[in-house]
């Protein structure tokens, strides 16, 4: 129902709608139950998802998996496959199955809003689909990056510095505290490694010199070490205190996010009536959750 140009129509003119008139009866089929929602359709929806990711950098780095489900909880497994040489003397796997590990992936809702003049809503000139969607993904992306940081995991989700290892301590980020924290990760995991930190500690990195003067940071490739860096504001800075974890060193794709349902939106005719403006509210549901800790090593101010 979603790909259909009818719903595409349908969905949008409600969007639009000056006259507030009821929605029509494919829209009303999809209604969510929860919030009063409509689903994007299908070709706004992969503009919104290319736009959000532009937004979240753990999207691009981490692994996202589509976990369409109405129950609250799912089980996420991970487990190492089994590699052997084969002969005719060892025929077989499994020889030594271990109990998968399992993480529970609940659904939190993100919400963002956002209004606009009826005229612009109106005027079939006005592009309102890239207007409304891109406003959407840029606010919903960034809540997202912040909270894939920092996120506690009580009413959002649980950001990676949660459960991230620490892998050295510093009261002040030098050249060889940073080579310490390279080498506290599993050579399995520094394969596919990035860096992480904010802007902030990135300029501190780009001027620490070893002995014989040569930069740790490569300044024609940023990176440090032949791992790539990735910037974050959300990072937290060393100049916090104690206990802050500035800089992450490790393979993302251990980092998940899970769609749990797909972006919906809705208009508010009657809220904002009296300023001649349209109001509209969209959600997501979505959970994330570091299921390998040792796969991610921080560095962190011990004060």
């Amino acid at each position: 129902m979603y790909h259909t140009t009818e719903y595409n129509r349908e969905f949008w003119n409600a969007i639009r709608s000056k006259t507030r008139r009821a929605p029509s009866a494919a829209l009303e089929a999809t209604r969510s139950k929860q919030n009063g929602s409509y689903r994007l359709p299908y070709e706004s929806n992969k503009k919104f998802t290319a736009l959000r990711q532009k937004e979240n950098l753990f999207r691009r780095i981490g692994t996202v998996v589509n976990a369409p489900t109405h129950d609250f909880t799912i089980w996420a497994f991970d487990n190492e496959p089994e590699i052997t040489w084969l002969s005719e003397k060892n025929p077989a796997f499994f020889t030594n199955v271990e109990t998968h590990a399992t993480h529970t992936l609940h659904s939190h809702t993100l919400g963002c809003a956002t209004h606009l003049s009826e005229d612009f809503a109106g005027d079939a000139d006005f592009d309102i689909e890239a207007h409304v969607t891109g406003e959407f993904a840029k606010s919903i992306g960034r809540a997202e990056e912040t909270a894939c940081i920092n996120g506690d995991g009580v009413n959002t989700i649980s950001g990676f510095l949660n459960d991230a290892l620490v892998g050295h301590t510093t009261a002040d980020i030098t050249y060889d505290d940073v080579i310490r924290l390279f080498f506290s990760l599993d050579a399995e995991y520094r394969r596919n490694g990035v860096l992480v930190m904010n802007n902030e500690t990135a300029l501190k990195l780009r001027t620490l010199k070893d002995a014989s003067g040569n930069y740790l940071w490569n300044h024609s490739d940023n990176s440090i070490l032949s791992k790539p860096v990735h910037i974050s504001d959300y990072m937290p800075s060393e100049t916090a205190g104690a206990g802050t974890r500035p800089i992450a060193f490790g393979d993302f794709s251990y980092f998940w996010i899970a769609d749990r349902m797909p972006f919906a939106m809705r208009p508010l005719t009657e809220v904002l009536m009296p300023q001649q403006q349209i109001g509209y509210v969209g959600y997501e549901t979505i959970d994330a959750k570091l299921i390998r800790p040792e796969a991610i090593r921080a560095l962190e101010i011990t004060g």
